[in-house]
């Protein structure tokens, strides 16, 4: 697995399932390759299986959590 860790959290009003939706809807990722979902005031940490860590990083930097752009990093 690796660590995603992304630039919004609570106080953001993200919720885990709005991480795991744009994972698995908009990042086109099967939801069988997303871990633990860590969500605290200002971040996020997900677990993502190795194969997909790059594509998932990829297309999350691109794309929208809860309509808004977040930066996403390694952690």
């Amino acid at each position: 697995m690796r660590t995603l860790c992304i630039a919004g959290g609570r106080k953001d009003k993200v919720r885990p399932g709005d991480v795991l939706g744009a994972l698995t809807g908009e990042a086109g990722l099967p939801g069988a390759v997303v871990g633990k979902i860590d969500l605290f005031d200002f971040q996020c940490f997900v677990a993502v299986e190795k194969a997909s860590a790059a594509t998932a990083l990829k297309r999350l930097e691109q794309g929208r959590i809860k309509g808004r752009k977040m930066r996403v990093r390694y952690a």
